[in-house]
């Protein structure tokens, strides 16, 4: 007479189908939180004795970032002649993973017209800038960020740079 033995051989599917579940839950979205925002310069113009600077900010976080306040220097040239320079509050809601616009208008300096116009009649093909700063948020605290880049002259707009 036989007598049938218990199966003590694992199923392979089974292990198959625990370890995906493991891996799936350990690799799990995780939320970024207190990333610097990315800011960029979207477009500079001069006109008259003033500056008007528009940025591109962009939240590398999963949440909202509430931007509460500013502060920044953008320098140009080997120099690092201040072009603009702004410290204020600001009220701006940058979605999670989003981007916003903002521009400041600021006073010309009489070296930093100089460059410009520089730039503008093709006596120098680009100028190099430096954009340093901080923002501050009411949940995230003070976030800095940094950026080189350099302003060219925008075709068919006098006055206008990118």
């Amino acid at each position: 007479m036989k007598t049938d033995k218990p199966n003590n051989r694992y199923h392979p599917g089974l292990f198959l189908l625990l370890a995906t579940a493991l891996l799936c839950v350990s690799c799990g979205a995780k939320v970024v939180r207190g990333e610097s925002p990315v800011l960029r310069i979207t477009e500079l113009s001069h006109a008259g004795n003033n500056i008007n600077l528009q940025l591109s900010m962009r939240n590398l976080n999963g949440v909202d970032l509430n931007v509460q306040n500013i502060d920044f220097r953008l320098t140009v040239d080997e120099s690092n002649e201040e072009l603009v320079v702004y410290s204020g509050p600001v009220a701006i809601n940058i979605t999670a993973n989003g981007i916003e616009a903002w521009s400041v208008e600021t006073a010309e300096s009489d070296v930093g017209r100089k460059l410009l116009d520089q730039l503008e009649n093709g006596e120098i093909m680009s100028l190099p800038y430096h954009l340093k700063g901080s923002i501050s948020s009411a949940d995230e605290g003070t976030m800095r960020f940094e950026y080189d880049g350099h302003l060219y002259p925008l075709p068919g707009k006098p006055g206008y740079f990118r």
